[in-house]
């Protein structure tokens, strides 16, 4: 079994300052994979479809959670880029 901290809650949006990309955190399977609601990519400009998109949990300490300019820059993204 796999044991970790998730950093995250299910709902917080962050951000990987180094990258620009930015997300909407769902959660963390049994296996120690990060799953979102929304992920935007800022290398390609893109919201990804999140359906097979995980992260290893530990790519989580190069996240933080957005600010309030952040997460409305992001909820502009998704509105833009027709996120469900």
């Amino acid at each position: 079994m796999f044991v970790f901290e998730e950093n995250f809650k299910k709902g917080d949006y962050i951000i990987n300052h180094t990258s620009g990309d930015m997300a909407v955190y769902d959660k963390a399977d049994d296996k120690g994979y990060m799953h979102f609601k929304h992920y935007y990519g800022a290398m390609f400009k893109d919201l990804k479809d999140c359906k097979n998109l995980t992260l290893q949990i530990n790519y989580q300490k190069f996240y933080e959670l957005c600010n309030e300019e952040e997460k409305q820059q992001m909820d502009e993204i998704i509105k833009e880029k027709g996120g469900k």
